[in-house]
């Protein structure tokens, strides 16, 4: 068993850890609702899932999944939004086994109480933030949602 965080799209619904089995594919398309994509995520390494017809089936902006891709891979920064119920788990081992989410994700999402996020919009030499939300782990998230192009740094 592997512990990986849920990552509701409903943003009422607060993240969880759940275990799972790595080799459970039939668990891993019901905490998506379908078929599955990955989006690699960096510093800590960790694979994010994701339904991988999330747009295709018009389903909601899963903006708590949106921010950790961002704050995590470079590429979707300003570029893409993550649709539908999502969960992380760790990186592969050499098998190609999921592992369990990486401790540092686990305790930046529940105990970390309150985060700053910053915005620089294309074009722009200023960044710009809020005075810093709390509960992401909750329900809340922040309401700043850049165009493409802008730049995104996070400080918890």
């Amino acid at each position: 068993m592997i512990t990986a965080v849920v990552l509701p799209a409903d943003i009422d619904q607060p993240i969880r850890q759940q275990q799972i089995r790595p080799s459970d594919l039939a668990t891993y398309r019901e905490l998506v609702g379908g078929n599955l994509e990955v989006v690699e995520l960096f510093r800590p390494s960790a694979s994010l899932y994701i339904n991988d017809e999330g747009k295709l089936n018009h389903l909601p902006l899963n903006q708590r999944a949106t921010v950790i891709t961002w704050a995590h891979n470079s590429a979707f920064r300003g570029y893409d939004l993550i649709l539908g119920d999502a969960f992380i788990v760790g990186p592969v081992d050499g098998n190609g086994d999921d592992l369990t989410v990486p401790h540092e994700l686990v305790k930046l999402l529940f105990d970390t109480s309150s985060y700053r996020i910053e915005i620089k919009t294309a074009g722009s030499s200023q960044w710009s933030g809020n005075q810093g939300t709390t509960g992401l782990r909750r329900t809340s998230t922040p309401s700043i949602w850049p165009s493409a192009g802008s730049r995104y740094r996070t400080f918890a």
